[in-house]
């Protein structure tokens, strides 16, 4: 039987793209960053973290910060 959960890897990565995504527009949900300008992104890390409910993906290419991955940022942080 296979797990469906993703790696640590993968978790931790999700976590470091919303942080990235998270200074890169001063914590503002709904501020579209591309992909490409995201060191480290891979396809699987962005998808977990759009199920998550951090991030929203258009066309494949740009992210921006949902408020539910704004909060958790914000809540680590202090």
């Amino acid at each position: 039987m296979t797990s469906n959960k993703p790696s640590k890897i993968t978790q931790e990565l999700a976590l470091q793209i919303v942080r990235s995504v998270y200074f890169a527009t001063d914590g503002q949900p709904m501020r579209w960053r591309m992909l490409s300008g995201i060191r480290g992104a891979t396809a699987e890390a962005v998808i977990y973290a759009v199920e998550q409910g951090w991030l929203k993906l258009e066309g494949n290419h740009s992210v921006c910060l949902t408020e539910e991955g704004r909060r958790l940022i914000a809540k680590k942080a202090n």
